[in-house]
């Protein structure tokens, strides 16, 4: 029983020594960087190294995921320089040197032109468990969902024997709403009354009040009432 908790209690020490015999004596890997915030993936680019962000520790830094920080480092004899290094926080490149210290370290030198004045930094290499941000984690309800057969090895599914309310109800009869009624027309305006005629007068009769001229032999011209010379001419007949 002893030996077996001994050897479960091994079991991480080897997953991590596992880990670092892939790339003993290499830059090659996933290396935690020296604060312990960010984790970064050193690869081969062509002839040169390179690297980017693949863990953060915090979700706020989430943001900083998958930012290549680490580029054209060449090998030059034990040794990878001539490349460079982002510092995410300032936002400025500096000349990178890295070299391996045994397999599970990393010493990382930032410097501008002068090594003696640059800064170095010690990384340690990355478990094998780490869970990286630069890849889609599973989902569990993705892993815990049952198997679903495909559709055409499915059983087609029988409609309920439930009547509907919807078809076995008789339709309602349709009450016809009624018209609106037509506005009362407006009460027509009286006819205008002709205006009254003036009664006609009676015709004068011809020659009352006017005077006649006659030519009277030996008498010459004599002027009668018209009335009167029409009496003496029926007179005379």
């Amino acid at each position: 029983m002893l030996a077996n908790l001994k050897r479960l209690a091994l079991l991480p020490v080897i997953a991590a020594a596992t880990a670092g015999s892939a790339y003993a004596g290499s830059p090659l890997g996933v290396w935690l960087d020296h604060t312990g915030r960010g984790a970064v993936e050193i690869t081969q680019c062509g002839n040169a190294l390179c690297g980017k962000v693949v863990w953060v520790k915090a979700a706020a830094d989430k943001e900083g995921c998958n930012i290549q920080i680490i580029g054209n480092a060449k090998p030059v004899g034990a040794k990878w320089d001539n490349g460079w290094i982002l510092d995410p926080e300032k936002n400025e490149k500096y000349d990178v040197e890295l070299t391996p210290v045994g397999d599970n370290k990393l010493r990382v030198l930032g410097y501008m032109g002068m090594k003696m004045f640059g800064e170095t930094m010690m990384w340690t290499r990355a478990p094998a468990g780490l869970e990286r941000c630069d890849q889609p984690a599973r989902s569990q309800s993705a892993a815990a969902a049952p198997y679903e057969a495909p559709a055409a090895a499915r059983p087609a599914r029988v409609a309920a024997a439930t009547p509907s309310a919807t078809t076995d109800a008789p339709p309602a009869a349709t009450v016809a709403e009624p018209a609106p009624a037509a506005e009362a027309a407006p009460p027509a305006e009286p006819a205008a009354q002709p205006a009254p005629q003036p009664e006609p007068k009676p015709a004068k009769k011809a020659g009352k009040g006017k005077t006649c001229s006659y030519k009277v032999p030996e008498l010459g011209t004599i002027s009668v009432p018209c009335d009167t010379a029409q009496k003496i001419a029926d007179w005379l007949r």
